[in-house]
C-alpha cells in the first residue's frame, strides 16, 4: 500500500516538474539540439525538426510546426492524450479510470507510418517533407 503511495506521488509531482523544465528550456531560446543521424548521414530521420516543432507549438505556430515536421502534431496529439489519461489514472485511482490500451494493429500501423515518413522526407522530389 505504500509503495503505491510513493508511487502515486511521484508520478503526481512529475508532470507540473517536467512541465516548468520545458517552460525554463524554452525561454532560454530551447530548440538547440542537432541531429546526429543527419550529422553523420546527411538524411533526415523521423524526428528531424521535433524540437524547432515543439518550440512553434509552445508559440502557437502551429502551421510552422507542421512544416518542421508533421508528425510531430499529429502523432505527438494522441500520444500525450494517452499519457495524460495514465497519468490521471496513476494518480487518481479512486476514478476507476482502466490502463490505455492501443491495439497491435494501431501499433504496426503507426510504426509503418513512421518507417514511410523516415524513407519519402528523404526522396528529393519530396523535400516538402523535410524541415526547413
Amino acid at each position: 500500500m505504500r509503495k503505491d503511495k510513493g508511487k502515486r506521488i511521484l508520478t503526481a509531482l512529475s508532470l507540473p516538474v517536467i512541465a516548468a523544465l520545458v517552460y525554463i528550456y524554452e525561454k532560454q531560446g530551447g530548440s538547440g539540439m542537432k541531429c546526429l543521424f543527419h550529422s553523420y548521414t546527411g538524411l533526415y530521420c523521423p524526428g528531424c525538426g521535433s524540437g524547432r516543432a515543439v518550440h512553434a507549438l509552445f508559440e502557437g505556430r502551429i502551421a510552422e510546426a507542421v512544416r518542421y515536421n508533421i508528425l510531430l502534431p499529429i502523432l505527438g496529439t494522441p500520444s500525450l492524450c494517452i499519457l495524460f489519461h495514465e497519468y490521471v489514472r496513476i494518480v487518481f485511482p479512486g476514478l476507476g479510470l482502466r490502463p490505455a490500451a492501443v491495439s497491435q494493429k494501431t501499433a504496426v500501423a503507426v510504426t509503418a507510418v513512421i518507417i514511410a515518413f523516415w524513407i519519402l522526407r528523404n526522396i528529393p522530389a519530396l523535400a516538402f517533407l523535410a524541415p526547413v
